[in-house]
């Protein structure tokens, strides 16, 4: 089974068996669970004490975890981890079981296609420190979109499912309540836009907003606390 949940920060313990049971979830080591971004792992870098238990913890779980960057990552250590081919598509490999799924990259796991994409805007950059809590990458990069659109060719701009961390903005627009200002001058969500408007999916997921929404009518699933297998 796959399953996929949002936004957790840091906070490995949310992705363990007994949280997962508390769900009604019981994992099996052929089973997978993706972070739709902000997953804040490691945050300051490996020689940090807290961020090499928490990667070390992660890696004796059975079961694998996959997530995409947010905007809440230290970009800079993510990016010294070694590059690998991975169902398909390009990830960083943190452990065995520990995988930081790349943007514009399509994976296929248990026979269906992921389209994945991570980033985006910091609203609370005022807040942050360049280099400390807050690194220029959170953006969509001409790469990134170069790199999305070739996949998507090769792939017809179809794919099963997207996993995202910010969404288009017709996603939120939708959505009841007042979130516009979350995307506001946000390049990713833009990009993101003009992509899904060219493809064919069954459900995207994504983060970002703090918000647990879920309908089967709807191709557009908001994930945060929430741990849904893929697909509903």
């Amino acid at each position: 089974m796959i399953y996929v949940t949002g936004d957790i920060h840091g906070e490995a313990d949310r992705l363990g068996p007994e949280a997962l049971k508390q769900r009604g979830i019981d994992m099996q080591p052929d089973d997978y669970i993706i972070v739709c971004g902000d997953f804040g792992i490691p945050w300051v870098d490996e020689k940090d004490e807290d961020d090499h238990r928490q990667l070390e913890w992660l890696a004796q779980l059975p079961y694998t975890v996959l997530f995409v960057d947010g905007n809440h990552e230290n970009f800079n250590q993510l990016s010294r981890y070694p590059v690998k081919e991975w169902a398909g598509g390009r990830v960083h490999e943190l452990r065995p079981n520990l995988y930081h799924l790349m943007r514009g990259e399509i994976f296929t796991i248990e026979g269906k296609t992921f389209f994945t994409f991570g980033g985006a805007k910091s609203t609370d950059k005022s807040q942050r420190w360049p280099g400390v809590s807050w690194w220029p990458q959170e953006t969509a990069s001409e790469a990134n979109f170069d790199n999305a659109a070739k996949n998507l060719m090769i792939h017809d701009f179809t794919v099963d499912y997207v996993i995202t961390h910010t969404a288009p903005a017709r996603f939120i627009d939708d959505k009841k309540g007042t979130w516009t200002w979350r995307i506001v001058g946000c390049k990713t969500s833009k990009l993101l836009s003009g992509l899904e408007e060219l493809m064919t999916y069954k459900k995207w997921y994504f983060g970002h907003f703090h918000v647990d929404y879920v309908r089967d009518d709807s191709v557009a699933a908001w994930m945060y606390k929430n741990v849904v297998p893929v697909g509903k």
